[in-house]
């Protein structure tokens, strides 16, 4: 975490914050300190599901002058992003939840794209303001929900050799069909996952499919797979991957307000590097399914 602690001191002039979760004193403390040297902090929190989990974080960050808000009761705000000073924004997979931090496989990109920066800080000043414009601007690099399902399925669909999937949850048929249909043509998919009964369907029909699921028990102490990656043809020139707060369910990729990151190997190697790595590790480090 202490880059993403780094990241939020380093804002100058602005920060916001859309989050999910906020259970963090550590981040409320640096959110408030950045107010209090005249930085202006404004901070979006879920209230349609995590209300409850974020009052406290609210209280805090509103006696210390942060501008905070909850999003509407009526659209689960599932996006996890930080931006500073108009030129640099994190797009996350992970809650600021301290309790999270030590177990849970998750990932911060930065993205300094001024495109990008720009559809994101747009993005938040109508959700803050409850405009909550139906169709994001999508910037170079973008992908938001309501109306992800068709790109993801799409960079499965293009997967040439290779396609390493990470998430919390696979309850999306579509994303299953496709899959199963990349492994059949011979694509070598590999899942890891943290084993939820919810999945066992649509995991045997990968594996029947030729497809390789790894999975991590549900216990505590045991990493707990939280990332949400979709990484084809790593190695090649042809790697991409959609990395994200983007759950594989009905709500995340057709209800919510979810932003994913899209990476390709032209304008990002470094970074789809460091996603084989940590997804070759934690496949490696899970049993078999």
């Amino acid at each position: 975490m202490t880059p993403i602690y780094q990241f939020i001191e380093e804002a100058k002039s602005t920060l916001t914050m859309t989050m999910y979760e906020l259970v963090d004193e550590r981040a409320e403390q640096l959110l408030g300190e950045d107010a209090a040297r005249g930085v202006h902090v404004r901070v979006l929190l879920d209230s349609a599901l995590e209300n409850s989990r974020n009052q406290p974080a609210q209280v805090y960050l509103a006696a210390h002058g942060v501008l905070v808000d909850l999003a509407p009761a009526s659209r689960i705000t599932h996006q996890k992003t930080i931006c500073i000073n108009g030129d640099a924004c994190l797009i996350m997979t992970l809650n600021l939840v301290a309790d999270d931090y030590r177990a849970t496989r998750d990932v911060a990109i930065e993205d300094t794209d001024p495109a990008d920066v720009s559809a994101i800080e747009t993005t938040f000043a109508s959700d803050f303001s409850g405009t909550n414009q139906a169709v994001p601007p999508t910037g170079d690099h973008l992908l938001w929900s309501p109306g992800s399902a068709a790109r993801i399925i799409g960079l499965i669909n293009g997967a040439r050799h290779t396609l390493a999937v990470e998430n919390e949850e696979m309850d999306s048929t579509p994303i299953t069909d496709a899959l199963v249909a990349a492994a059949r043509r011979g694509v070598d998919v590999d899942v890891c996952m943290t084993a939820d009964p919810d999945y066992v369907d649509a995991l045997e029909r990968i594996m029947a499919a030729g497809g390789h699921v790894h999975l991590y028990p549900d216990h505590s102490g045991v990493l707990y797979i939280h990332e949400k990656l979709v990484l084809a043809d790593a190695g090649t020139p042809l790697a991409s991957a959609v990395v994200g707060s983007i759950n594989f369910s009905i709500s995340s990729l057709d209800d919510n307000r979810e932003l994913d990151v899209v990476l390709d190997q032209h304008d990002a190697p470094a970074p789809l590097s460091q996603l084989d790595q940590a997804f070759v590790s934690d496949f490696a480090g899970a049993p078999n399914a």
